[in-house]
């Protein structure tokens, strides 16, 4: 009993001073931070009238912004002042920092110049000159730097920092008439930039999350630029054991942190101790990294949802964005002496934007953490709390969503998606009917997998007006892109009595239409790939009934044209020589071709008619077949007896040796029977 109880008080000792242990350090119970104290960092210059300083070349404009000077000046005048939108909190050692601008001189041999810059870092203030052996610049452009000697000093998330350039006195060299210096910025052509060491960014490895075999590493990003350090850094990668991760991370904001979590199914089983370390690389050259050892303990088991399953709303976007597949179908028909186009539109999501959607409908009407506007507009109906954040999908909240979709898939498309409803599947509430329907393609879980959405629309819409099949403007711009490439592929048809007339293509080749016509009606096929939101492009059409641009209506006018003018040549040939007009006849399949590939109706038909003069004039130029024949005509043999005939077609002369009427004799010259009735 002694015994016994010596060791329940051995085991108490030793479980209070465990977290003291040296050994304690393999196994972390609590988040590590593994980065970073001060780094040298580049900050661009950035901005027009708002001025700023970011490590983000995705924020530079298409142009440079500028400040000029056309006469020389004798007093400081400020160039530009560029402020860090926030300072994080750290240490800033003592080093050099360095200003890097961008200039142009023009109409001058050059510019003797007395620039300086000024450094504020929270209450303390560092200038800096600009070197003697960069006071004279030559005319054309260039590049001046000025270093600025920075003391140690402390920085708090409130304390400022911030960068003014002034130009104390520009004096030109041989001026000409408009003589000017001018200072660039803010462009990946004049990328300038200040050079500086301080902190910037804190990485930390939250505690590992075990389900059954599967563990969760989790990389806890904060910085003052709060998703701008996701979304508009170059990398981030994973390693356990120094195997990387390469399955997609899930990213989820908290508060003013950014979480990347990855899920790792390498344990072996049990109790171990593994190596995890990160490589962030926040803008190129500037790579931080950290590591740290854990141990974790796995055992059996299929884990919760199939995934890591957040408590916060995950993010849409990772900051390269998510692909997306565009599949459309079109079918024109006619109505009441109008025209009604059905179109189905189906939307494959995968990667971030597909978890997301996901997780809000496992969350639809959830008033028990924060939501983003727009799943916080969505109404909970009939979900009911076991269903809600069960890491499963119920079809009652697929009911729920596909209903509340009905009023709401314009705010969800350009809120959500960062879709232009409009623009993609046409303006719904002209629509006879729609419905927006879901499907999960045969996985119910919150995970990372692919889903579909899908668009079913009855429209009537006004013959010979013109109309928009696509715009590239259903992808929203956005300095975060929610869609990384997207691909469409469109399909359409028409009946027999209806015809899109054209089908036109603008801004750009990099989209491949296929438009064939047949008498039963149109076919046509638009596909593009790997197209991203920069790409424009706009398709346009003229639906219409009309008669002369039905398939079957130009078929039969066509038909009827080259029918009847063929009828009428042969007839002009029939005392003629027909082979030039039956090697013409080839001319048939073109204008039929030209039907094929869709080519105007007016030109098809003036085609035709052009077709049908040539056969005339080819009927009327062609020899006479008499004129051919007579030259090889069978000699004739005059029998004075017998009283003789000429042929009306030959005119060769045949004796009549019978005095019965009517008679029928054969011509001996063309093999005609000629009738004599007296």
């Amino acid at each position: 009993m002694a015994g016994r109880v010596f060791f329940l008080v051995s085991c108490l000792l030793l479980s209070l001073l465990a977290p003291y242990s040296p050994l304690a350090g393999n196994a972390q119970a609590e988040d590590v931070k593994i980065c970073c104290d001060a780094v040298q960092t580049d900050l661009y210059l950035i901005g027009n009238s708002n001025l700023e300083l970011s490590p983000f070349t995705d924020l530079f404009s298409e142009s440079s912004s500028s400040a000029s000077f056309e006469t020389s000046i004798a007093s400081s005048e400020p160039i530009g002042k560029w402020e860090l939108e926030s300072a994080w909190p750290g240490i800033v050692p003592e080093s050099t920092w360095t200003v890097e601008m961008d200039y142009t001189v023009t109409d001058a041999g050059g510019a003797n110049l007395n620039l300086s810059a000024t450094l504020v870092v929270g209450s303390s203030s560092f200038t800096g000159f600009l070197g003697a052996e960069q006071s004279f610049v030559t005319q054309g452009s260039g590049t001046i730097s000025i270093d600025i000697p920075v003391e140690e000093v402390e920085v708090n998330p409130g304390s400022e920092i911030s960068l003014s350039v002034n130009a104390r006195t520009v004096v030109f060299n041989v001026p000409n008439a408009g003589a000017q210096i001018e200072f660039f910025w803010g462009s990946e052509e004049n990328p300038s930039v200040l050079i500086g060491e301080l902190p910037i960014v804190d990485l930390t490895f939250d505690e590992p999350i075990v389900e059954g075999e599967l563990v969760y590493f989790t990389v806890r990003i904060d910085s003052p630029f709060g998703m701008e350090a996701l979304v508009f850094s170059n990398s981030i990668e994973l390693r356990v054991n120094e195997m990387i991760l390469t399955a997609d991370p899930t990213e989820v904001l908290e508060g003013d942190s950014i979480l990347v979590i990855w899920e790792w199914d390498g344990a072996s089983g049990g109790e171990e101790s593994v190596n995890v370390s990160v490589a962030y690389e926040m803008q190129e050259g500037l790579i931080l990294t950290g590591s740290a050892d854990f141990n974790v303990e796995t055992f059996d088991g299929a884990g919760g949802g199939g995934g890591f399953y957040p408590l916060n709303e995950p993010l849409r976007t990772n900051g390269k964005g998510s692909p997306l597949d565009v599949s459309m179908t079109m079918e024109l028909d006619s109505e009441d002496g109008g025209l009604r186009l059905a179109q189905t539109t189906i939307l494959t999501i995968d990667g971030e934007m597909a978890f997301w959607i996901r997780w809000g409908l496992d969350h639809l009407g959830d008033e028990t953490i924060p939501l983003s506007p727009v799943l916080k507009n969505f109404e909970g109906g009939n979900i009911d709390d076991e269903q809600r954040g069960s890491r499963v999908i119920e079809n009652a909240e697929i009911s729920q969503f596909e209903n509340y979709m009905d009023s709401y898939y314009i705010s969800f498309f350009r809120l959500g998606l960062g879709l232009e409803s409009e623009d993609l599947i046409g303006d719904l509430s002209d629509a006879q009917s729609f419905a927006i329907t879901l499907d999960l393609m045969g996985e119910d879980r919150v995970r990372n997998a692919p889903l579909k959405l899908r668009i079913d629309s009855l429209t009537p819409i006004t013959s010979g007006v013109n109309y928009r099949i696509l715009n590239s403007a259903f992808i929203s711009p956005q300095p975060s892109p929610l869609w990384s490439v997207y691909d469409v592929l469109l399909t359409i048809e028409t009946s027999a009595m209806t015809s899109f007339s054209k089908i036109e293509l603008k801004e750009t080749d990099d989209i491949d239409i296929n438009h064939m016509r047949f008498p039963w009606g149109e076919s046509a096929t638009i596909k593009a790939t790997g197209m991203t939101q920069s790409d424009k492009f706009t398709i346009d059409s003229t639906p219409t009934n009309s008669v002369i641009h039905a398939p079957i209506g130009l078929t039969i006018i066509m038909t009827l044209i080259l029918a009847g003018g063929l009828w009428l040549s042969f007839r002009m040939v029939r005392n003629r020589t027909k082979y030039p007009l039956m090697i013409e006849m080839v001319l048939v399949p073109v204008v039929f071709a030209l039907h094929f590939f869709t080519l105007e109706p007016l030109y098809i038909l003036s085609s035709s008619g052009t077709i049908v003069f040539i056969w005339w004039a080819t009927a009327m130029i062609s020899p006479k077949t008499g004129d051919a024949k007579n030259p090889q005509s069978s000699p004739q043999v005059l029998l004075t007896n017998f009283p003789t005939i000429a042929c009306p077609q030959c005119q060769t002369s045949n004796p009549v040796t019978s005095d019965l009427r009517p008679i029928r004799i054969q011509c001996t010259g063309c093999d005609r029977i000629i009738k004599i009735v007296s």
